[in-house]
């Protein structure tokens, strides 16, 4: 959702544009390259804090008075390095964290809300009564805001082993989440349990060997792994499906309830790890690069919709009976029912899909310097 590391932790960035090198691939016209802060002899760091809030934020659109919503979004931050053994050992580590909110605009008629979508509060009053009084169900409030979280931690450490070696190793984890609408408009209107979690946790690991065999010779053995933990969950949970009741209100508006019918069986997770190893020789006009690298992914994917159904009223109102569609809800006579899942077993797991890969990788590049140093020829295969 957000970048998986605290913006205090980078070094550098660099931005190389089409870049023709061996050791690169896995991307197409740039590639972005974030180098993170080491520890060293001394110590160091920083701290953050910021903060706002609804009282922070203009309360007037065009002259007109507008409601937000309630919220407090607050982010802070620390970041620290330095020595575990004077040149020997260093450390670095930032860690950061969001307290904040998704802000919504839509509301009913009169609200003061930013987008006033052509339904009445008494509409939607009685859709809840229905929900509460018929199904047994909560669909929860019609939301200006929700709060969500994002947190970040990157540890580093480096190591000389001697004047020839240094490993280098990197743990990195982020978790966080937004809130999202999952049918937008001023045509729509949904429920808080209709709303659903976008959010990811992601953990990596990463050690890098640095071996400086001769003044010519110098190799990089990399090693690293990634998960990552994708999330997609409507507020109130899978167990009751998507009631849409149509043409509701003055406005003739959708309104939602229950869970979203594109989140009801959906689940994303991988796993990917690497193994890179990596040679540079110098030969005076001739710098060459050669190495090895595999990686491996393993993917879980499931995404099936309306496997608790999704139920429309929406053919018995028009102008001459503006509110038959909540007259069929009253009486649980959806008008058409959408469901789908694995066969035969109805059960959604059956339906996911997991499969991995292997990509293997082996390159050569010899950069020759000639014409007395006015001349740069790059040839590699990869």
């Amino acid at each position: 959702e957000r970048m998986p590391f605290s913006y205090d932790a980078i070094s550098q960035v660099s931005v190389e544009l089409a870049p023709f090198d061996v050791i690169y691939g896995g991307f197409s016209a740039c590639n972005i390259n974030a180098v993170t802060k080491l520890g060293s002899n001394d110590f160091y760091g920083g701290a953050f804090y910021d903060y706002t809030s609804d009282s922070l934020r203009g309360d007037k659109l065009e002259g007109d008075k507008v409601t937000s919503g309630s919220y407090d979004e607050q982010r802070y931050g620390i970041t620290l390095g330095g020595p575990i053994i004077q040149d020997k050992l260093f450390f670095f580590v930032a860690a950061e964290k969001l307290d904040g909110a998704n802000l919504f605009s839509r509301g009913p008629i009169g609200s003061g809300a930013i987008d006033e979508v052509g339904v009445t509060q008494a509409d939607l009053d009685e859709i809840v009564r229905i929900a509460n009084e018929v199904y047994q169900y909560d669909p929860g409030n019609i939301p200006t805001s929700l709060d969500h979280s994002d947190e970040k931690l990157l540890v580093k450490l480096d190591w000389n082993i001697s004047d020839s070696q240094r490993l280098a190793f990197t743990y990195n984890w982020n978790d966080g989440e937004n809130f999202s609408q999952s049918d937008s408009g001023t045509r729509n209107i949904e429920f808080s349990n209709h709303i659903y979690e976008r959010g990811a946790e992601l953990t990596s690991y990463v050690g890098t060997l640095y071996s400086d065999w001769t003044d010519r010779f110098s190799t990089e053995l990399r090693l690293g792994y990634l998960e990552l933990d994708n999330r997609q969950l409507s507020i109130g949970g899978t167990d009751f499906g998507e009631m849409r009741i149509e043409r509701v209100g003055p406005g003739g508006v959708n309104v939602y309830i229950g869970g979203d019918d594109s989140r009801q069986s959906n689940k994303l997770k991988y796993d990917v790890t690497t193994l890179a190893l990596r040679g540079m020789y110098d030969l005076d006009d001739h710098a060459l690069t050669f190495g090895y690298e595999v990686e491996s992914l393993d993917i879980y994917n499931l995404f099936i919709q309306h496997t608790e159904t999704e139920n429309r009223f929406d053919e018995e109102c028009g102008s001459s009976n503006p509110n038959g569609c909540i007259d069929a809800f009253r009486e649980g006579r959806p008008d058409d029912i959408y469901y789908g899942n694995a066969m035969p077993s109805n059960d959604p797991q059956d339906g996911a899909a997991e499969w991995s890969y292997k990509i293997n990788t082996a390159y050569l590049q010899d950069e020759w310097i000639t014409a007395g140093g006015d001349l740069t020829l790059v040839l590699g295969l990869r």
